[in-house]
């Protein structure tokens, strides 16, 4: 008996161990949630970024101050959030953060979503050079880009940060920010002082060569005296007004080298001195044409006149490309324009033209209206319009038709008449009034 009661607590002990081996507790592999409590302290193993466009994930990562190896937490991570939020530059932000591989850390990834609205920045009457200034704001602005969003906190603090540089150099006027599209292409963010622009009082030139000064201050008193002064916005006026005084005598090199101002000592505003540099007379080259199979190149030739190896002059150019407008119109294509591209061979002092045409569709006239006219007169009149619904429309017709009617004599004390042509985009026609008044 002593015999089979040891060797049954033996069989016991033996199932005892086995059960305690099989609940022996194993380390837990790893999941996506925190390596313990959720986010308590541990070791960031891995940091990442999404969302970011305008600016590098390295810009970014650095404003929220989250590296690799520190001990982090919850609370880490909505600090960094709210770092990137305080910019000014970022719509939202926010983060996700997991147990790391290891099960040692957190891998934590930011996420932002920036200004929908972004703008290029230009600097107007400071004292210091653009790459002056941007290379301060480099420094100055870890979030630093080809574009910033006009938010009051970013064009606030640009703007302190400009006047810190200028204080430098003992400049102490007030400074302003703000979105325009005053002197460039498209929207951007301006700097400048605060106080208004000193307006055009009167516009000098030197060096004027072949052309009087006086025909190149009337040409542009008429659009500059009195507007507010920026080189650029003057520059713009220079190209439009005074330019085509030389390029009408072959002069398609000349430049404004300088332009300096000057308080105007007999009126409130400022004195501006352009100096001219007229450059050599080019002569006409090669001239072609493209773009359109409504005209030949024989009579493209014939309208625009022009003459090789004769001094180049761009009014007649301009107006050659008024008289292919004016014919394809003729023809219903009322939206019918050109474009002249130049290549320039300095050289041979020669300039070859294509004219590049833009035809767009062909309209047809769709209905006439008739104003002013009794239920008697005006049958005879529209039986006497010749163009008919469905044929291409030609933009010169009403009026030649009302001359027609007044050499005819039909009406008697008819003192004024006048045709409107309505053009429809939607479906490519023209309907046409006609005015009468006895």
């Amino acid at each position: 008996m002593k015999s089979v009661a040891r060797t049954t607590l033996l069989l016991v002990l033996a199932m005892a161990a086995g059960i305690a081996q099989t609940h022996k507790p194993r380390k837990p592999a790893p999941t996506d949630a925190p390596p313990h409590e959720e986010g308590a302290p541990w070791p960031l193993e891995h940091l990442a970024l999404e969302g970011n466009q305008n600016y590098t994930a390295d810009q970014v990562l650095a404003v929220g101050k989250l590296k690799v190896g520190q001990t982090v937490d919850k609370n880490e991570f909505e600090a960094a959030r709210q770092r990137l939020l305080d910019t000014g530059v970022f719509d939202r932000a926010g983060y996700r953060y997991a147990s790391a591989q290891d099960g040692k850390g957190y891998d934590v990834t930011m996420e932002v979503v920036e200004m929908a609205q972004m703008y290029p920045i230009r600097f107007e009457d400071l004292p210091a050079t653009d790459a002056e200034l941007r290379d301060w704001l480099k420094q100055k602005d870890p979030l630093f880009a080809p574009k910033i969003p006009a938010t009051k906190i970013e064009l606030d603090r640009y703007v302190k940060w400009i006047a810190e540089f200028l204080a430098q150099k003992d400049y102490h006027e007030t400074l302003v920010g703000k979105v325009t599209s005053e002197d460039s292409p498209g929207l951007t963010i301006l700097f400048r002082p605060a106080k208004q622009r000193a307006s055009i009082a009167r516009v000098k030139f030197t060096n004027t060569g072949d052309l009087p000064s006086g025909l190149l201050q009337t040409a542009i008193s008429g659009v500059a005296i009195g507007i507010g002064y920026t080189e650029p916005r003057l520059r713009e006026l220079l190209d439009a007004s005074v330019r085509p005084l030389y390029e009408a005598r072959g002069m398609i090199r000349v430049s404004f080298p300088k332009v300096e101002t000057a308080p105007a000592k007999d009126v409130d505003g400022i004195e501006v001195t352009v100096q001219v540099e007229q450059g050599p007379v080019y002569k006409l080259g090669r001239v072609s044409f493209t773009g359109s199979d409504a005209l030949t190149p024989k009579e493209l030739t014939k309208l625009t006149s022009l003459k090789p190896d004769k001094t180049v002059n761009f009014d007649e150019v301009r107006a050659g490309q008024d008289k292919i407008a004016q014919s394809l119109r003729r023809d219903g294509y009322m939206l019918a324009k050109s474009e002249v591209h130049r290549t320039v061979n300095d050289s041979a002092k020669s300039v070859d033209l294509k004219f590049e045409i833009i035809s767009g569709p062909q309209f047809i006239f769709h209905d006439l209206t008739i104003i002013g006219l009794d239920i008697e007169t005006e049958p005879v009149v529209r039986k006497l319009w010749g163009l008919r619904a469905g044929r291409p429309f030609n933009v010169d017709y009403p009026n030649h038709f009302l001359e027609r009617i007044k050499d005819m004599g039909i009406f008697e004390n008819l003192t004024k008449t006048n045709a409107e042509s309505r053009v429809n985009p939607k479906d490519n026609t023209v309907d046409v009034t006609l005015y009468f008044n006895k």
